[in-house]
Formats: C-alpha cells, structure tokens, sequence
C-alpha cells in the first residue's frame, strides 16, 4: 500500500506539471506561513495544516479524494514551491536594497566623520606643540601650568597695583609696580608713560646712585609664547628704554634702545639680550645678545618691537623685520642648554644705563637737565603658548583699581612676595666693535 500510494504521487507529478490546483493559491498560502521547528516542519496535504513530521509519515499522505486534478494540485504544491522560491528572490531582493540604504548611511557615516576630522583641526595647534614633548629641546609641561593672560593692553582701563600690596596668584589685576615710586608711571589717554626719576646728589653736585628706574611687570607668568609692544624710546643719552622677560632665577629676554651706545654710536641702534639664570656663559663662539643698526632714529618716533619666544628658539622682529634668532640647539654647553626655559614675567622698564655700566649706555645723564626722563607705550600684546601655560583672558572686569601703599618701599628691598624693588633689565655687554658699525638690517 505504501508502494501504490507512492507511485501514484510519482505519477501525478509527471502528469500534472502544468496543471492548475484548486488549492494553489490557498496551499501557497498555507504553505509560505508554515515556520520551520526543528527543521522538520510541512503542509499536511490531507487537512491543509502546518504539523511536525520527522518521521515521513504525515505529509506523504495524498488528499482522500485522489484525482488528476488533486494530482495536479500535489503538483501546484510543488510549483508552489517554486513560487516560494520566486518569492525569496523578492525578498533577497530588498534585502539588496537594504544593503544599498545600509550603503548610503555608511556614505553619511563617512561625511560625518569628515566633519569629525575638522573638529582635531581646530585643536591642530595644540596637537602639534603637545607632540614637541618628545622633541630632546623640549622641556616636560610643569604641573601646574603657569597661568598666562594673552591679551592685547591697551592702556584704557588698566588695573595696576603696588608691588608691596600684590599677591603673586592674583589675577584680579593687570600690572605690578615695582619701581619703588608710585611717581614712576601714569596713564592718559590710552597711553602708558614710565617716568625715571632723578636720582639723589651729594654736596658736590655728583649723583650718589643712578635714577631711580621705572619698571611695570605684568602680573602672570609665561612660560613660551610672543609678546609685542608698540613704543616710543627715550632721546636722553645715558637712559635705555627696555622690555624684557624675567624669572625668578634670572632668566632673560630683552629688547633694549639706548640712544648712544658707548657715546659712539647713533640713535638708530638695538640691541638684544638673552640670559641664562643670570649669567651670560655661552659655548665657544656664540654670544648671548648683539647690535644691529636699524638704519633710522628709533627715539624719534613710535615702533613696535616683538620676540617669540619657543622651546627651541627665539627670535627677535622689529616693525615686521626679523633681526637675530638664536636656537636653543646651539647653546649647548657640553653639560645643559644655557638657555631661558623658565616661567618669567614681562617687564616694561626705562632704566639709568649711564651711572655704572662702564659707558655702555652712553651718558651720563645730565640729571640737572631734567627732573625725569620718559618713555611712552602705546600697547603691549602677550600671546601664550598653551601647551605650557594655562591660558587666560581678559579681565571681566572693566573697573580700574589703583592700589597706593602706606610709604613707598626702598629699592632694591626684596618684598615677603619675591618681588625686588627698582629691579630692571640687565645691561648688555660690550662688542669687540663698539666704536666701529653695527649689523645692517
């Protein structure tokens, strides 16, 4: 019976191929929503239901009533089958448009992380600096950073404070005076004015001390970065007009103009200055500043002086032009780099070069000529390295506040805040060519 029962499915298949089921449409159905259990799961052709069979022993049995037609349909079960197939061609299909939507996100993943590149971009700096770390002349970052104000002062609302009443964290403030004479500075119409003041004389007329210098520090630290000054030089020979760096253990950065070097030279020469904790050691053939003639009178007008100061170099630029560089690589000394590396305030000074510098700055000053000698600043403009500093901004505050001491504390006294009274920039030092021609720019 077996036997027969298979035969005939055999046979209706051979017969009814093409032929149409009744049941097609409703097995296609029935079929196509039968869910596979275990992997053993079909349509019972007998009652048109979904069942398990893992033994052959139920799908194999043929409708009660077998005909050609109901042959037929068996084999509409099979072309329902290919069907079924034709329909997970379909599916494979959208599956294929999936794909092609998962595609096109991917694309919109790829923009976005275009725009994620430009982001780093903006910290490209940062980056780049940071990475300098592992440069053999790059210094480790100190922790903590010094706080570094880039900021362009501008002289119109600036807050400047005694240095016996300043406390060094204070960022509250602008400018510190360390002169020793709250007569050593003013400030109108946008404009910072030093003030040297004259020194005390002895019964014969001689000066007993030099002027008494007039020096502003700006009160944060930078440790690397630029600073600009746009200023007009004192004309009185004798008297140097400065903007230098300077750090707790001597490390220096100048700018200075005298207007006779020497007695010898004119009013058309700078010199630059760079100090290693105080002392001016070099390896065999560099020197720690220079001369260069400008080739035009510097006290007769308003120019703007710049030095960048980086990790391994620093460079000295005078209305656009640069006049020296100096690579840390080359001040090596066999032991160190006798280099300026740490945090050092700026300082804004007008400075007695005449009274004890063996004619350096020229003069003396001929004090009975003049009651102060003057310098003028028009702005200063700092810009800090961030991968050493911890950069700060502006003063929120526009409200000026000038703090007056009790009495004015005696140069050269060392304050409880580190501070020395009427320090200044250091004199230069004395070329083989003094009274021949500076370096032309």
């Amino acid at each position: 019976m077996r036997l027969a029962t298979i035969a005939a499915f055999a046979i209706a298949t051979l017969v009814g191929t093409t032929a149409a089921s009744p049941f097609s449409p409703f097995l296609e159905k029935r079929s196509s929503s039968c869910k596979t259990d275990n992997g053993v799961t079909c349509c019972n052709l007998s009652t048109l239901k979904c069942v398990n069979d893992p033994h052959g022993t139920i799908c194999d049995i043929p409708p009660k009533k077998t005909t050609t037609t109901k042959k037929a349909t068996t084999t509409t079960k099979k072309t329902t089958t290919t069907r079924k197939t034709t329909t997970t061609t379909k599916k494979t299909t959208t599956t294929t448009k999936k794909t092609t939507t998962t595609t096109k996100k991917a694309t919109t993943t790829t923009k976005k992380a275009t725009t994620t590149t430009h982001k780093p971009t903006t910290t490209t700096k940062t980056t780049k600096k940071a990475t300098t770390t592992s440069d053999p002349l790059a210094p480790p970052t100190m922790n903590p950073k010094p706080t570094c104000r880039s900021y362009t002062e501008n002289f119109s609302d600036t807050v400047v404070i005694e240095a016996d009443d300043w406390a060094p964290t204070s960022t509250s403030v602008d400018m510190v005076n360390i002169s020793g004479s709250k007569s050593a500075y003013t400030i109108k119409n946008n404009m910072l004015t030093l003030n040297m003041m004259a020194p005390k004389f002895d019964s014969n007329g001689k000066p007993k001390t030099e002027g008494v210098a007039a020096t502003l520090d700006f009160a944060f630290e930078m440790q690397y970065g630029a600073y600009e000054v746009r200023m007009k030089t004192s004309p009185v020979n004798g008297a140097c007009t400065a903007v230098n760096t300077m750090s707790a253990d001597g490390d220096e950065i100048d700018i200075e103009i005298a207007p006779h070097y020497f007695n010898t030279q004119p009013p058309s020469i700078q010199e630059y200055n760079w100090w290693y904790r105080g002392t001016d050691n070099t390896p065999k053939g560099l020197t720690h500043g220079g001369y260069v003639d400008l080739g035009q009178n510097l006290t007769a007008g308003f120019h703007t002086y710049r030095v960048e100061w980086k990790y391994d170099s620093i460079t000295w630029i005078t209305d656009g032009k640069v006049i020296h560089t100096v690579n840390k690589a080359d001040t090596w000394d066999g032991t160190k780099y006798v280099y300026p590396s740490e945090p050092s305030r700026i300082e804004l000074g007008i400075w007695d070069a005449g009274f004890a510098n063996s004619g350096w700055g020229g003069g003396p000053i001929p004090w009975h000529n003049y009651k102060e000698v003057n310098a003028y600043f028009d702005y200063v403009t700092i810009e800090c390295d961030p991968t050493y500093n911890h950069v700060i901004g502006p003063r929120s505050s526009t409200a000026k506040s000038f703090s007056m001491s009790a009495s004015e504390p005696s140069v050269n006294k060392t304050l409880s805040n580190g501070v020395t009274i009427g320090r200044h920039a250091s004199p230069g030092f004395i070329p083989e060519n003094k009274h021949g021609k500076m370096k032309q720019i």
